[in-house]
């Protein structure tokens, strides 16, 4: 049975509230570092892993917005799973950091922590160390993050990965993390 967009829009904008309620840390993280995950012009940095790429049906979420502006780059463009067929969403805030909070991307709600596989298919969080041009002091210092946050995060993208398209991409993000490095600090 196919979802339509009406249900697939509810269903993140679900995720979403659930994700309002928890935060990694108990103080607004972006004093630590200047908000430098939302001002930092990626514009300058030339780096397609830099973009806030959306989940399947999250682009729903943007097509009224004036906060951000909503794009996409056809699959084959970039290296995505095989089974991403067409069109990939991403989104740029149109005014960091004054953007729509309330629709930023998952991504965002969920970091500093990302999916992995191992390779017995076993999911984990873990801190993400991707290489950005600027560093995150609560990945970087290894700040203590809210067990709630980590609770729901683990909770949020166990229903996400149940999706094949996240499930394959997740996979493919742990494989490529496999290939550079092999450790990793598991939260969860």
């Amino acid at each position: 049975m196919e979802i339509t967009a009406d249900e697939m829009k509810k269903t993140i904008r679900k995720i979403y509230d659930r994700l309002d309620k928890v935060s990694p840390v108990d103080f607004d993280c972006g004093k630590l570092c200047g908000e430098i995950c939302c001002v930092y012009d990626a514009d300058d940095y030339h780096n397609e892993d830099l973009a806030l790429y959306l989940l399947p049906g999250e682009e729903l979420m943007y097509e009224d917005s004036d906060s951000y502006k909503l794009y996409y780059i056809d699959s084959s463009e970039i290296k995505y799973p095989h089974s991403w067929k067409g069109q990939i969403y991403l989104v740029k805030c149109i005014n960091p950091p004054k953007c729509d909070r309330s629709i930023r991307p998952i991504q965002c709600r969920t970091f500093p922590l990302i999916p992995h596989l191992n390779k017995k298919g076993e999911f984990h969080l873990i801190f993400d160390e991707s290489e950005f041009p600027y560093k995150c002091p609560i990945v970087q210092n290894h700040i203590k993050l809210n067990d709630d946050f980590i609770q729901v995060t683990y909770e949020i993208w166990s229903i996400l990965i149940a999706n094949p398209l996240v499930y394959d991409l997740v996979d493919m993000d742990s494989r490529m993390r496999d290939n550079r490095k092999t450790d990793y600090e598991i939260i969860i």
